[in-house]
């Protein structure tokens, strides 16, 4: 028995040669419902010829005709989203489709074709069996009939005059794309640093810088750790001055949303502990020293990816509202009586904002 040999050089469409003949997959009394669908290309450097969104929504409706798949809304919560990471693996292009929350899975496709060419085909058959696989039954069977040997009309076969099916007539059984081992972007960490400036946050305004950790769940779910170093402007009275400065730190857990392709919105609620170094000059008895800082911190921020590195670096604004839980007000002496005079007050209340870069391992 003669076979032939695919004359493509693409390992992407192996065991694609369905495609050939998408009739297979049809089921003839059947009417499915056209999908929602929405998927995000992400092209690494040195990947900017693989195939886009458009490309791949196109082999879709050629090869399945028999469905009906509508490009939706990134932002629905009934649109079958996924996102696809292509970048360049030597030799050719590895891709990684992964779907987003609610639906669950991911398929890795590569590529060995330097130009990319059929990985589009290739794309759109992994995605459509992620979303809406096929029946079972046609595909089992067409391969039956495939595989069955003819027999004579005793049930006995009979080889010698066993008819070879002409290639028209062969019946392929698609090859499934493999399935990773493990979900390689369940969560992202990230780090970063940011300039931060606040009123109440210390008993005058204050200045200052702050670098941060952050761990996410793709389910939107994470934990924030800061830390902060901050200046306060002088608080002068009496011919004398009192200036703080802070060593401090934020934890706490925080909720991300999405906000379309490149926006992200988090809320958190940080509690913040630190020390508070009091430097008092132009007094007769001066006295510096140590003070506790404890917050409680709610806030709120946005974030937005960078131009061509939306899955690694992004840019955030943070407003954050302070509640003092141990408020610290300084005062001296005069010197003529037993009078306390107040330097700088004890803050209840004040308002804290940051702006900053973070760096992450994976989509954020």
């Amino acid at each position: 028995m003669s076979r032939r040999r695919a004359g493509h050089g693409s390992k992407a469409l192996l065991g694609l040669a369905l495609l050939a003949a998408p009739e297979a997959w049809a089921q003839p009394n059947s009417d499915p419902q056209p999908v929602e669908a929405s998927i995000e290309i992400v092209q690494a450097p040195g990947s900017e010829a693989c195939a886009d969104k458009e490309a791949v929504f196109r082999s879709i409706r050629r090869l399945f005709p028999e469905r009906e798949f509508r490009q939706g809304d990134p932002s629905s919560q009934n649109a079958a989203r996924a996102r696809v990471t292509i970048r360049p693996l030597s030799p050719g292009h590895e891709a990684v489709v992964t779907l987003l929350p609610p639906r669950q899975g991911e398929r890795i496709i590569r590529e060995e074709d330097e130009s990319c060419r059929g990985l589009a085909d290739a794309l759109a058959l992994a995605f459509v069996m992620l979303v809406a696989p096929p029946e079972p039954s046609a595909e089992s069977s067409r391969a039956d009939v495939a595989t069955k040997p003819e027999a004579t009309a005793q049930g006995s076969p009979k080889p010698a005059e066993t008819k070879t099916p002409a290639p028209e007539e062969r019946v392929p059984v698609p090859a499934r794309v493999p399935e990773s081992k493990g979900r390689t972007h369940s969560y992202r960490a990230g780090f970063g640093a940011s300039f931060v400036g606040g009123f109440g946050v210390l008993s005058e305004p204050a200045l200052g810088a702050g670098g941060e950790l952050e761990l996410f769940h793709e389910r939107g779910w994470g934990l924030s750790l800061q830390g902060l170093r901050l200046w306060a402007t002088p608080a002068e009275a009496e011919g004398g001055s009192v200036t703080l400065t802070l060593w401090g730190g934020l934890v706490g857990p925080c909720y991300r949303f999405r906000l379309g392709e490149t926006g992200r919105l988090d809320g958190c609620l940080r509690f913040g502990i630190g020390s508070q170094r009091a430097e008092v000059q132009g007094f007769v008895s001066p006295e510096s020293g140590n003070f506790p800082w404890e917050v409680l911190v709610p806030s709120v921020s946005y974030r937005y990816g960078l131009a061509g590195l939306g899955e690694r670096l992004s840019g955030f604004v943070r407003v954050g509202f302070v509640g003092q839980l141990r408020p610290q007000s300084f005062s001296v002496r005069r010197a003529d009586s037993e009078e306390n005079l107040e330097i700088a007050s004890a803050p209840k209340f004040g308002v804290m904002t940051d702006i900053g870069l973070v760096f992450g391992t994976g989509p954020f």
